[in-house]
């Protein structure tokens, strides 16, 4: 079962800089493509669904509401464990 904790260092405000294949499905999102996000929240309620994909809440980087944690992510994707865990051990400057 995927642990949230192992995942801890990607908090709310992380831009997430996905590949193809770092994800599988999003609300408007064209497959097969980069995609970038900046996480909301990552839902790990539903972390007992899947080992290999959580659900991933977050705005476009060009997101330009004046107060981005006031309003409704701009997205929601299904992004691999494997993926978040590389980013998770990657130093936050290179995020």
């Amino acid at each position: 079962m995927t642990n949230p904790t192992e995942l801890s260092a990607i908090e709310a405000g992380t831009l997430l800089r996905l590949g193809p294949d770092d994800w599988s499905f999003g609300r408007d999102l064209i497959p097969g493509t980069c995609v970038d996000v900046v996480v909301a929240w990552l839902r790990t309620d539903l972390t007992h669904l899947s080992e290999e994909w959580m659900w991933v809440r977050g705005h476009h980087p060009q997101c330009d509401s004046p107060r981005v944690e006031q309003h409704p992510p701009c997205m929601e994707l299904r992004v691999s464990v494997a993926a978040l865990r590389r980013i998770a051990q990657t130093p936050h400057d290179q995020h």
